[in-house]
């Protein structure tokens, strides 16, 4: 199996943080987050802190700029340093008080749905422009075109740089099947058809691991790397595609009829991100060279459709 992650150790990070401080930190330990930065918490004599370290710059610049663009009015965690060192990329936060809340217990997890489902609706509501457009964001906070069909089916474009540079090599070159994720992406994209003309902010990454909590709140929402201007049922799909027994597609939907009524297409645009998340993961594990999630993600990709 492959790993995509930066290889970087506590002691490593250490000396990186006293280059970059100017001072010996304390504490410092490893968070397992995400597929390709490195991220360790560390303390300093000004408080608590989060680091990541990251072999390219762009995820990293963008972070900065959904902070300052929407970080007051969202738990953002302020971003206090940037930059490059020894062409390593990093960004320094505040520390969020809580826990992730995939590490609490399944009860107390439940016990959050309201307050997450009151965020949700909190990204979604934050004014964007029609004007910006639909798709990821650029550190410069530009997408490049102008419907959300168009921006998921840019996910999937054969000629794109980055990560997924010549990705359908894997199709010869790995156990992806070229028929199931076609399969996938053929109704993934008539779903599509369903969205709204107006794009909302989407976290993009929107699972337990990336939301804090301390006692009955949510304290922090971390990790805006794949932020997108789309649909905001993006991040419903995300969420309960991972933890499917909080139910938070009802969930959402209740508190969302409250306060302004029906969602419209519902269940089609649900259907439709649930299956971007398990095309997606049947590419990315299959580059991993990763069998068995590839194999839970085919299996996913199955169930979905066999729902729809």
């Amino acid at each position: 199996m492959k790993s995509f992650k930066l290889d970087m150790g506590i002691e490593e990070a250490e000396r990186n943080l006293a280059v970059l401080l100017g001072e010996r930190v304390q504490d410092v330990t490893s968070i397992e987050m995400g597929e390709l930065s490195k991220v360790f918490s560390f303390k300093s004599k000004e408080g608590a802190f989060v680091v990541h370290f990251r072999q390219e710059s762009e995820s990293l610049e963008k972070a900065r700029y959904i902070y300052g663009a929407y970080g007051e009015q969202l738990p953002i965690p302020r971003i206090v340093k940037a930059g490059e060192m020894d062409g390593l990329f990093y960004t320094i936060s505040h520390k969020v008080q809580g826990t992730p809340m995939s590490l609490l217990a399944v009860l107390e997890q439940e016990q959050l749905v309201d307050e997450i489902a009151q965020h949700v609706l909190a990204i979604k509501r934050v004014p964007i422009e029609k004007e910006k457009g639909f798709g990821t964001i650029s550190p410069t906070g530009e997408t490049e075109v102008h419907t959300w069909l168009e921006a998921l089916a840019a996910f999937f474009r054969e000629d794109q740089e980055g990560f997924h540079k010549n990705w359908t090599a894997l199709y010869e070159h790995s156990f992806l099947d070229k028929g199931l994720f076609e399969e996938g992406f053929t109704a993934m994209m008539t779903l599509a058809r369903c969205s709204p003309d107006r794009p909302s902010l989407v976290h993009g990454d929107f699972h337990l691991g990336n939301m804090l909590a301390e006692g009955q709140k949510v304290t922090g929402i971390v990790d805006w790397e794949m932020a997108m201007y789309g649909d905001f049922m993006f991040d419903v799909a995300c969420l309960h595609f991972w933890a499917p027994h909080l139910g938070f597609p009802e969930k959402i939907r209740e508190v969302y009829y409250e306060q302004e009524g029906d969602i419209p297409y519902f269940e089609e645009r649900l259907y439709c991100h649930m299956l971007f998340k398990a095309i997606d993961g049947l590419r990315f594990y299959a580059k991993k060279d990763d069998k068995p999630s590839y194999d839970y993600m085919t299996q996913r990709v199955t169930n979905i459709l066999k729902q729809m």
